[in-house]
């Protein structure tokens, strides 16, 4: 059996770090507490069909091996994240729908934003450098979700669709400035953003025909629009990135990139094993999902007996 140790290491301090989050929202006043603590559970990593938001949990604990931080402080960052992550995620709710009805998660995004940024700030007072980082940070994070859709982020400028998540290198600028290792800071951010970009390269493959509905940004979508030449001012239809997919390999090409992407991590390593080794993780499902793509092809070209043989066995 494959483990993710960079996951099932950490299992009890996520336990920890979510049961701690927990309990603060319980102390939020009675008509945000309910609704808080509900949307924290949709994201418990350690739960059943919930949203997987691991680099944002996970990543205090990556970089703490090899810095001086204690475990109780990568705890109380990670709780921090946590936060940050329901803020963002109901910020994007907002922005995304606008009508009066989602207009009740504003307060509540106040509220949570509140103990996002008290974690940080008993961490770190006013003059500390880490503020000037958390500007960068978020400014990064605007100008990405400002502009997602008026350009081919994945294409002309790949780094800005890491940005859509700028504010997990928190824990990069918080890590490195308590452990006294700023000069750290540049390489890990860059190794973050890389990180970020494949997460997003697996998450577009896997919701390209949602994202094509709904006329939100997709790398895969934005790689075939590029490959068949098509105009700002038609986007291709269902059946054309079918077909780029399932006939043209436009996936293998895909994963080509995630595979570049984890060549230029190898400096990090040894830095940060568990980071190297969950995008490896993402590298594999791309790739695994690419070659069975074209298995699949070969085997119906072979014939349809074939297929259904194969599928028989697997499935034994």
């Amino acid at each position: 059996m494959f483990i993710l140790r960079w996951l099932s290491s950490y299992e009890e301090d996520l336990q920890q770090a979510f049961a701690a989050a927990d309990k603060l929202l319980s102390d939020l006043p009675p008509s945000f507490c309910q609704p808080a603590r509900d949307f924290l559970d949709k994201f418990h990593v350690l739960k059943e069909n919930r949203s997987k938001n691991y680099i944002c949990y996970l990543l205090p604990y990556w970089l703490q091996e090899k810095s001086a931080v204690q475990i109780t402080d990568c705890r109380q960052i990670a709780i921090a994240n946590i936060f940050g992550m329901m803020y963002y995620h109901l910020l994007d709710d907002l922005m995304d729908n606008p009508e009066a009805r989602f207009k009740h998660q504003l307060p509540l995004a106040d509220m949570i934003h509140f103990e996002f940024m008290s974690i940080y700030r008993e961490y770190f007072p006013t003059g500390s450098p880490f503020w000037s980082y958390f500007r960068k940070y978020i400014a990064e994070w605007a100008d990405a979700v400002t502009h997602e859709n008026s350009s081919n982020f994945f294409l002309e400028n790949p780094i800005r669709i890491a940005h859509k998540a700028a504010p997990v290198k928190l824990t990069v600028a918080a890590v490195c400035l308590l452990s006294n290792q700023e000069e750290n800071i540049p390489t890990l951010e860059d190794s973050v953003d890389t990180v970020l970009i494949t997460l997003q390269m697996l998450d577009d493959w896997m919701d390209w025909e949602k994202d094509l509905t709904e006329g939100s940004y997709n790398c895969l979508v934005g790689l075939i629009e590029t490959k068949q030449q098509l105009t700002e001012q038609r986007r291709p239809a269902p059946d054309e990135i079918r077909q780029a997919i399932y006939t043209q390999d436009i996936l293998l090409e895909y994963a080509q990139q995630a595979e570049a992407h984890h060549q230029s991590l190898s400096n990090v390593r040894c830095y940060a094993p568990h980071l190297y080794d969950f995008h490896e993780f993402l590298v594999l499902n791309i790739r695994q999902a690419a070659e069975q793509i074209v298995k699949d092809r070969k085997l119906l070209e072979n014939g349809g007996l074939e297929y259904w043989l194969s599928k028989k066995m697997a499935n034994s």
